[in-house]
């Protein structure tokens, strides 16, 4: 196996706003001795661990707050040093990594992709039977395989982002915040992750389809208003796909994972636990087949789909209908809805926590809110 990275640092820059949900980072890599050496639950002290999350603070436009906790929420990770691990884990595990080494093109040849690549300033042609593009939203693999389709604007989020410190004494280290609203993030959100030391990750996404500001320009907004203090450590820009469920993502002797797949969570954007996933159950799939004796063709390595789609396909819908609903709400609704899930956690009502159960809480708790939900059900 060949990992080719473009860059020259394996992780850097991040475009990334860190933050990972506890259940699906567990399933992945909870019986990793290195990345958890003490259990999932053990030594927070670990490098790759910036912060040890137990609930969230959504902040509606009228400054409601609703505060929904759950012990062992997830974590705010150091992407660089997370991927870094990975990649020394594939590397322990026999695969050939190559820095500064950038895909230029690539061909079907017979049962074969050929790609060519520059390394160290020389052009080089690599072959190999199967192909994955792990390469991000904006990545050229799915365009040379013919496997990647059009976003539209409402279905890529812009974001930005800044690692900030000196931040006010109402922040708690313990909890990410997302803020809500027309003025913050028309379409989008604003979120607060800490990561220790009084440093956290504050940014904001909107879709492509904003045109009145940049993303940068409503997070210059929204830091003078909420954070005058503070100080930028580094400033981040990058964007999401936000689209339906994935159409298609395997082809001949071809598959995409990740962002270059859209295996994103299309409500929060999220994506580091769906593209440790999809990367590994990529790689099960080209194991699978090239070991069997079989060709990789498009209908074997349809094993990689069919798994995909059947742990989260259903998912992926009822969050994009979640994106679609809560991005249709005013701001006075917001306000309502924030204010009723307020209330619901204060009693103790919501029960499990997961974005369908407090949305769905929110909205059937807040009045004028009822008839939006039968879209989402």
């Amino acid at each position: 196996m060949l990992l080719l990275e473009k860059r020259q640092q394996v992780g850097f820059p991040v475009r990334c706003a860190e933050a990972v949900g506890h259940d699906g980072l567990v399933e992945e890599l909870g019986d990793d001795g290195i990345l958890f050496p003490d259990g999932p639950e053990g030594d927070l002290s670990q490098p790759y661990r910036a912060a040890h999350l137990h609930g969230g603070i959504t902040v509606s436009p009228g400054g409601n707050r609703a505060h929904v906790k759950k012990k062992g929420a997830g974590w705010v990770l150091e992407r660089k040093l997370f991927d870094l691990h990975l990649a020394e884990r594939a590397a322990g595990a026999g695969a050939e990594l190559r820095v500064k080494t950038q895909a230029l093109a690539a061909e079907r040849s017979g049962s074969l992709w050929r790609i060519k690549v520059r390394r160290s300033g020389r052009e080089e042609t690599v072959e190999s039977p199967v192909l994955v593009g792990a390469d991000g939203v904006e990545g050229l693999v799915g365009r040379w395989t013919g496997l990647s389709r059009h976003l539209s604007p409402a279905d890529v989020h812009a974001g930005a982002q800044v690692l900030a410190v000196g931040l006010p004494a109402w922040v708690e280290d313990d909890a990410v915040y997302f803020f809500l609203g027309s003025r913050v993030a028309p379409g989008g959100y604003a979120w607060l992750f800490p990561k220790g030391r009084g440093t956290a990750n504050v940014g904001l996404g909107i879709p492509g389809a904003e045109r009145s500001k940049t993303a940068q320009a409503y997070l210059r907004d929204f830091l003078s208003a909420n954070f005058p203090k503070i100080s930028v450590l580094e400033e981040v820009h990058g964007c999401v796909p936000t689209p339906p469920p994935p159409r298609g993502f395997v082809g001949e002797g071809c598959m995409l994972a990740g962002d270059a797949a859209r295996q994103v969570d299309p409500f929060s954007g999220a994506g580091i636990n769906w593209a440790v996933e999809a990367g590994r159950l990529a790689g099960e799939a080209a194991v699978e087949v090239i070991g069997s004796g079989a060709e990789p063709t498009a209908r074997a390595l349809k094993i990689y789909e069919k798994r995909w789609r059947e742990r989260h396909e259903r998912e992926h819908r009822q969050l994009y209908k979640i994106k679609t609903l809560v991005t249709s709400l005013t701001d006075d609704e917001i306000d309502q809805a924030v204010a009723a899930l307020a209330a619901g956690s204060a009693k103790g009502e919501l029960g499990e926590v997961s974005p369908l159960r407090i949305i769905g809480y929110a909205m059937k708790n807040a009045p004028g809110l009822v008839l939006k939900l039968r879209h989402l059900l």
